[in-house]
């Protein structure tokens, strides 16, 4: 992940929308404005940490009528869009827990459909694939994010090939899905993905797994607005 990819991501961040709405709390001079947005703040904060919260609004991008039970295709490849990577500061780099719930529920699904694996993690793709036992068909270390590694798949695999499947979180589906569409690509999501990967919790306990999850959907959602409004979707 580029220098340019960790800024937009911090500043789309449910985080940083809280802090905004506390350096308005104390630059208003209004002690009225000054409690709406600091309750503001403590009850988004609250609201977004309970994870039924993020079960119900992440529904809203799950793509339910592109399961493979509702097409009735065999997917060509496997796609993985991954996650990440982080560095320990003793000059090693790990994939993200997601990164490495993706690949493995890749695995999962290539060995079902007897089907190729596409791996693509960006400039950290080759190191990634190093700490898997795994044959991947392709490893796109091109792409730093969906609109790229949409587009760059092209260069590697034919359209006519087949739909992708594929492993990714439910949350990200539709815009990937959307970006995968509008370069012609055809595209399928696996029936049980949700159950098996992402865990549905319908808590209203405040937790950090809660605000983490709300985190990425408002990152989704701001994503998917700006791939419309620059037509990548």
């Amino acid at each position: 992940m580029n220098l340019k990819n960790i800024i937009l991501d911090s500043l789309l961040s449910l985080p940083m929308l809280i802090i905004w709405l506390l350096v308005l709390h104390f630059i208003i001079k209004s002690s009225y404005w000054k409690k709406f947005f600091l309750y503001l703040s403590l009850v988004f904060l609250l609201v977004s940490s309970m994870p039924i919260t993020s079960t119900y609004i992440g529904k809203l991008f799950y793509s339910d009528s592109y399961k493979i039970s509702n097409n009735k295709k065999k997917p060509a490849y496997i796609l993985i869009p991954t996650a990440g990577m982080y560095y320990d500061g003793y000059e090693k780099w790990h994939p993200t827990a997601e990164t490495i719930m993706r690949i493995q529920y890749g695995k999962q699904l290539a060995e079902q459909f007897s089907i190729p694996l596409i791996l693509s993690g960006g400039e950290h793709t080759h190191l990634l694939s190093k700490n898997f036992d795994y044959n991947f068909y392709l490893l796109d270390d091109e792409s730093s994010n969906t609109f790229e590694m949409a587009k760059n798949l092209k260069k590697f695999i034919n359209i006519s090939d087949g739909p992708l499947l594929l492993a990714t979180t439910p949350v990200h589906h539709k815009r990937t899905i959307l970006t995968l569409k509008k370069q012609n690509f055809d595209v399928l999501i696996p029936d049980n993905y949700v159950r098996v990967l992402s865990g549905i919790s319908y808590s209203a306990i405040p937790s950090i797994e809660g605000f983490t999850r709300f985190n990425a959907i408002i990152y989704e959602f701001l994503g998917i607005t700006w791939y419309y409004i620059t037509g990548k979707i």
